[in-house]
């Protein structure tokens, strides 16, 4: 199964967590993220781990049930988009774009943020659209 990646968008803007994120990173970034991509969505969820992608784990966090993080660096930074496997069964989702660089995580709230915008966009209060790879 190949499954479709996108990204949510922002409710006032309309622009793509992803996208908003790649253009500040710039090209290297971008073909390092289409090159994650590109694995990833001929990959069933078990498939997706290290060096790749990673469930969190909910034992260090409860509120980090069922998010998965896309890993690769850009500018010398880990780069961990974060997102879900649906609404639909081929479908992974990014809901927000995080770092991770020695032991802090940014946003610190990853998890919290996370969910919260996942549950609006299970509620339709945020759109989402699919992530064109290059």
């Amino acid at each position: 199964m190949r499954y479709r990646i996108q990204e949510l968008l922002e409710k006032r803007t309309q622009r793509g967590v992803v996208s908003a994120e790649l253009t500040r990173l710039g090209d290297a970034a971008r073909a390092a993220f289409d090159d994650r991509l590109l694995y990833l969505r001929d990959q069933p969820p078990p498939g997706w781990r290290d060096p790749h992608a990673k469930r969190l784990s909910p034992d260090r966090d409860p509120k980090c049930k069922d998010i998965y993080e896309i890993r690769f660096k850009a500018n010398r930074v880990e780069q961990r988009p974060l997102g879900y496997f649906g609404p639909e069964i081929d479908i992974f989702t990014i809901v927000l774009w995080a770092t991770h660089k020695g032991r802090q995580w940014k946003p610190r709230e990853y998890c919290r943020i996370a969910n919260e915008r996942w549950d609006e966009f299970r509620r339709g209060e945020i759109e989402a659209r699919e992530i064109e790879i290059d």
